[in-house]
């Protein structure tokens, strides 16, 4: 199982991937692909990994089905407001074994049902927002996003340049970088960071190469602040993750 700084931006490049599908027309598309996924860990001696694994999709006006995003579908569809729901599986974030400071915690993998929209500000800058709650009941916590993406061409190539925040209740930020009282030992004591905010930014961008294929990337930069750093399973305060992928839609 690969860490949270790598899963959690799959997404992202299936977000590039529907970026350059959109771009060439609206229709129904079914694409498959292959991603290359890389990036470091907040987590105490958890050693920086990578993969390379096969990535499709279903994406239709109002349907987008994926391994990575789950299942989303839009409400409504305007020239500047859009609005969709969707359930998202989130891989666990560590395993017990990846490092001697995990040893005998235990993580599972969650749910999320969320509400998100859209507005369209200009024509190449777009504000997004994304409320969502865990299903699962592993910790039965919520999240909000917040974001701004500005598209931009530079030397004929298109690029979507995003900077946001997410927002993590108390019961999601414990699970995720917390330290229960059962799991405190001589080096690792107990911990309850509370909720937190943190930080990102990101570039992507994708290049058609015939009208069926296209490669895309994108570079993710996440921040945690100061209470997640002071956990003792945590060793960063920034985690860079790099997506590369190859993708063939029908």
């Amino acid at each position: 199982m690969m860490k949270l700084s790598l899963l959690a931006h799959l997404t992202a490049a299936t977000v590039v991937l529907s970026a350059g599908a959109t771009h060439a027309e609206e229709k129904s598309e079914l694409s498959i692909g292959m991603v290359y996924v890389g990036g470091d860990s907040v987590y105490a001696n958890v050693k920086s990994s990578s993969a390379i694994m096969p990535s499709i999709s279903y994406r239709s006006n109002k349907l987008n089905v994926s391994v990575q995003e789950g299942l989303a579908y839009k409400v409504t569809s305007g020239d500047k407001v859009s609005v969709g729901v969707s359930i998202r599986p989130n891989f666990r974030p560590y395993k017990s074994s990846d490092s001697a400071d995990l040893a005998g915690m235990t993580r599972d993998m969650y749910v999320d049902g969320s509400l998100n929209a859209s507005y369209k500000l200009t024509s190449f800058l777009t504000a997004k927002l994304e409320a969502a709650t865990e299903l699962s009941s592993k910790f039965s916590g919520n999240s909000v996003g917040l974001s701004l993406g500005q598209q931009a061409l530079i030397g004929g190539q298109p690029f979507i340049f995003q900077a946001g925040a997410k927002w993590l209740d108390a019961k999601r930020a414990n699970y995720l970088y917390g330290v229960k009282a059962s799991e405190a030992n001589g080096q690792r004591a107990q911990y309850a960071p509370g909720s937190a905010i943190l930080p990102y930014v990101s570039v992507q961008t994708f290049h058609p190469l015939t009208k069926q294929t296209s490669l895309f990337a994108n570079v993710n930069v996440n921040f945690l602040p100061t209470n997640l750093t002071d956990s003792a399973i945590v060793k960063s305060g920034s985690s860079v993750s790099t997506i590369l992928g190859f993708n063939y839609s029908f």
